[in-house]
């Protein structure tokens, strides 16, 4: 190459823009260039050996100025050391994917070697409730690898909690109720404990400690708290301090009972309902004769308490009294005809009844407590359960700064159940979008499961993740005379139609709702819309009673029925009474808009005139 060939080269390279080396460089690199480039040159006479000795001397310069810099342009970039590799990569670029709409994503990683690193779970479920099983079982199908952590403040693993309230109290042995067990509707026995495909391996805090490097499998880490979440650094906080690292997590932390001030100084005789240690407190305390339990509250848990309680109670001289502000049981979720017809059966299973009444106030009197009501009633009790409610637990979420929903209460996820990057949520605390009737919270056991799975195969795949449509459903039962099933939103507030096995018949009352549907609904809607802002959860006294499709007396009776619940003339809510098998059917017509000429063709699957 002469001279001349290697200038224009350098030149060339000097101009070359870098990755590898530092912008700084560059203008020096130029500057130097130009200073070779605009050097003075020899004169034409200068001898030709003169020559070749100068041109020799400046390319050997050149060499030992611009060789390290050729070089670093040219060489590829150096290999990562091993120790460098970031084992949450896998699970990270999932979520980057989801987070940026739509488009190809990376193949899945699922099954890909992870780098062990100690204290760190690819899989952490917070809450070991239904929602976190399910969950774990999906995480488990799709990634047969994974290693999950299931973290509760019960010294117990998952379990279901209907049969608390409805199927435990009407085992006929002891010993099968000191097993937690209970027998379902075909008869069989089974445990409330849940048991899946494979068995959970249960931790103390004490072995968590001891453990190296997550090993494929479940975990459950019982009575420990998580204190703290730090999203942007993927790590949470123990009770006992020690900090735990999460490729992907799910809060499902469930809600806490609602508490009554009014109560307050009568602590000890006061109790909430909703876990198996309430269970067990109370089944001791009505296995004592001459006891008088007194139940606030006149929605699911109340009504559901008070019947099996009774009926449990019976041989023993237990007295149950309901209170609760509404007209009648089930005052929220029932139209008012179903709700005053419903109350005369919980009666009949040996409960008193004070409806439309509120506790003004309490006072010890020896071993018991004393109420008075705003009446001025006076109710004597050995105990008192307070059944109004649940509050979304939203402690932990609220410190990490998720987003709360302010009207329903619970977290704000998605349709995909996800909070925020590598967040997902599930079960009674969770506010989710429903494509099909808007956003909502659903405090119920099949929404738990079914999220649950939801956001477990979610977690678990780097693919597009999957929806949550599933319409839940919810059933109960009160006495031996009435079990239901429902299906969407039950609001005593929203107008109904109603078909009965007896009169009155379909056509009477399709045409009573068809007449006053439109009017009801816009008011009924913009007083529910009022109370929402107002952050109130009750009935709006304001507003008009809702419009019912049947008018009947006390004595009838409703063997078999279907309420449809409408909303701007769609129907949103199906209450099939005495009606099962049928969740299937409702499912397919929620959404859909009502029309009285084809309700007849509308409810045929549900076999309403069949008998």
């Amino acid at each position: 190459m002469s001279s001349h060939a290697f200038r224009a080269a350098i030149r060339s390279a000097a101009r070359l823009p870098s990755r590898a080396a530092p912008s700084h460089t560059l203008p020096s690199l130029r500057q130097t260039a130009r200073f070779y480039a605009s050097a003075p040159q020899a004169p034409a006479h200068t001898s030709a050996a003169h020559e070749r000795s100068s041109d020799s001397a400046w390319v050997i310069g050149s060499l030992v100025v611009f060789g390290p810099l050729l070089y670093s342009l040219t060489a590829p970039p150096p290999r990562k050391k091993a120790s460098q590799v970031d084992h949450h990569h896998a699970v990270q670029k999932n979520s980057s994917a989801e987070e940026s709409g739509n488009g190809a994503q990376e193949p899945s990683q699922s099954a890909a070697p992870r780098v062990q690193q100690k204290d760190f779970y690819p899989y952490i479920l917070i809450g070991a409730g239904t929602a976190s099983f399910a969950a774990m079982e999906a995480i488990r199908e799709k990634d047969p690898s994974a290693a999950v952590l299931i973290i509760g403040n019960e010294d117990i693993g998952p379990y279901m909690r209907p049969p608390l309230s409805k199927e435990m109290w009407f085992n006929t042995s002891e010993e099968t109720t000191n097993n937690l067990s209970f027998k379902d509707w075909q008869g069989k026995e089974r445990n409330i404990v849940l048991q899946g495909k494979e068995s959970i391996d249960v931790l103390t805090a004490e072995a968590l400690d001891n453990i190296e490097f997550a090993e494929s499998g479940a975990k459950l880490l019982t009575g420990t708290t998580v204190t703290d979440l730090n999203v942007a650094e993927q790590t949470i906080t123990l009770s006992s301090g020690k900090t735990l690292k999460y490729g992907k997590i799910l809060l499902a932390t469930g809600g806490v009972p609602k508490s009554l001030p009014v109560l307050k100084g009568a602590e000890d005789k006061v109790s909430t309902f909703r876990s198996v240690e309430d269970f067990k407190k109370l089944h001791a305390l009505v296995q004592s004769k001459d006891k008088k339990i007194v139940i606030v509250g006149g929605g699911f848990l109340g009504s559901e308490l008070a019947v099996a309680v009774s009926h449990y109670g019976k041989d023993k001289n237990v007295n149950v009294t309901q209170i609760f502000p509404e007209d009648g049981n089930m005052g929220l979720v029932f139209p008012r005809y179903l709700s005053k017809w419903t109350t005369s059966q919980v009666e009949h299973e040996g409960v008193v009844v004070k409806a439309n009444s509120r506790v003004a106030s309490t006072k010890t009197v020896g071993d018991q407590v004393e109420l008075t009501l705003e009446s001025g009633e006076k109710v004597i009790a050995d105990h008192i359960i307070v059944a109004v409610g649940i509050e979304a637990n939203v402690e932990l979420a609220q410190k990490a700064g998720l987003e709360l929903d302010e009207t329903r209460g619970g977290v704000v996820v998605n349709a995909e159940l996800q909070a925020r990057r590598n967040v997902y949520c599930a079960g009674d605390m969770t506010s989710f979008h429903d494509v099909t009737l808007g956003r909502r919270r659903v405090e119920h056991y099949d929404n738990a499961i079914l999220g649950g799975r939801v956001a477990g195969q979610n977690m678990a795949s780097d693919d597009l993740h999957k929806t949550y449509k599933h319409q839940s459903m919810f059933w109960s039962d009160l006495g031996p005379h009435i079990g239901y099933e429902a299906v969407g939103i039950l609001d005593s507030k929203l107008s109904t139609v109603s078909i009965w096995t007896k009169k009155p018949t379909a056509a009477a009352a399709t045409a009573a709702a068809d007449a006053s549907t439109t009017d009801s609904d816009n008011k009924q809607d913009a007083a529910k819309e009022e109370a929402d802002k107002e952050g109130k959860r009750e009935r709006a006294t304001s507003a008009p009673l809702p419009a019912e499709t049947v008018r009947v007396e006390d004595k009838e009776k409703y063997n078999k029925g279907l309420v449809l619940y409408l909303k701007n003339k769609k129907i949103v809510g199906l209450l099939m009474w005495n009606n099962f098998g049928k969740v299937e059917d409702a499912r397919k017509i929620l959404g859909e808009v009502y029309d009285t000429d084809k309700v007849e063709a509308l409810v045929k699957p549900f076999g309403i005139h069949d008998e």
